[in-house]
């Protein structure tokens, strides 16, 4: 039994990293990577604000950052720190002001929409070309909701996290160290459970497919994991390479650009890792009721021109078919 199942799990597996490559992950990770560089201090300037209402702004600011030193080293949280700081301090109403709060809200959301679409040719489907205006409206919307999301995510781990805090340093000098790294696990699991619940959501209601719960459970799952060793190992080494003697002023956009490109082929390949379990063991997805599924088909046309439009009896359909890939 036990061999069964790890020989199921090697060739999903292998499936899933097959797939993964044949669907240029890594061009679309690089181009996630470098819309995120422009998106990522307007998206922490509305989590703080938000939170911040809440929490007041200092407790969430310390929380930001203090996971983006875990994340990106110190150096990297300061850089990013002092970005935030720099638009947040232009306080004053005008018209400006309204445009600068105009392009916020369109580069935090602009991520979202780039990783929709990504996550959309992962799992062959494409929206509609009718009422384009209307999908471009639903899909800001939805990305701020993920923005949204984000916030409430990191107020339940703010929350966690200072209880879980607060006990530990209660019990320090009261209890024996096994409780205290039992108290670390229970830190580490909750964690990994709120990573599991935001890629849930990014796979449940950011690609124009359908999907269910079950099967998109599973997928992330996967993800959290990956992320949260990922997130160990390359936050370790991260924080203990000199970037800045190798890139100079340019060292913190390296830091950022390499942690979003890692982070993003781990959502890409839990993407993938989710189509071929549902293929598999789950139930089918299908495109949403605005969507279609597309299915990517080559073509040789042998030594054509490449400047103009092969005729019909020059194309000759190539054998294999890329179901639902790009």
């Amino acid at each position: 039994m036990l061999k069964k199942r790890l020989c199921e799990a090697w060739s999903l597996t292998k499936e899933t990293a097959l797939d993964f490559l044949d669907n240029n992950s890594f061009q679309k990770g690089a181009a996630l990577a470098y819309y995120t560089v422009f998106a990522l201090p307007p998206i922490l300037i509305i989590m703080i604000n938000i939170a911040g209402a809440f929490f007041g702004r200092d407790q969430v600011r310390g929380q930001v950052y203090r996971q983006l030193r875990e994340l990106l080293g110190s150096r990297g949280a300061t850089d990013i720190q002092q970005m935030v700081e720099s638009i947040n301090r232009s306080s004053d109403f005008n018209w400006a002001t309204i445009i600068g709060v105009i392009t916020l809200l369109i580069g935090a959301t602009g991520v979202f929409v780039s990783l929709q679409e990504s996550l959309n040719q992962i799992w062959g489907v494409k929206p509609k070309p009718r009422n384009e205006y209307l999908k471009l409206l639903r899909d800001r919307v939805l990305s701020f909701a993920m923005i949204l999301a984000i916030v409430f995510l990191l107020l339940v781990s703010l929350i966690i996290h200072t209880a879980l805090v607060a006990i530990t340093n209660f019990l320090t000098n009261r209890v024996d160290d096994s409780f205290l790294q039992m108290m670390s696990l229970v830190n580490l699991v909750v964690s990994t459970g709120v990573i599991t619940f935001l890629f849930a959501l990014i796979y449940k209601f950011l690609p124009d497919a359908m999907v269910r719960w079950t099967d998109v459970w599973i997928g992330s799952l996967v993800t959290a994991v990956l992320f949260t060793l990922g997130k160990s190992l390359l936050g370790f080494y991260l924080g203990n390479s000199d970037f800045a003697s190798l890139y100079g002023a340019a060292g913190s956009i390296i830091i950022v650009l390499t942690w979003v490109f890692y982070t993003s082929q781990v959502v890409f390949f839990g993407a993938q890792f989710t189509l071929v379990y549902a293929r598999r063991y789950g139930t089918s997805i299908y495109p949403s009721d605005y969507a279609v599924r597309v299915i990517n088909k080559e073509v040789e046309v042998g030594h054509a021109p490449v400047n103009n439009e092969p005729g019909p009896n020059e194309a000759k359909a190539n054998e294999g078919i890329n179901d639902g890939r790009s």
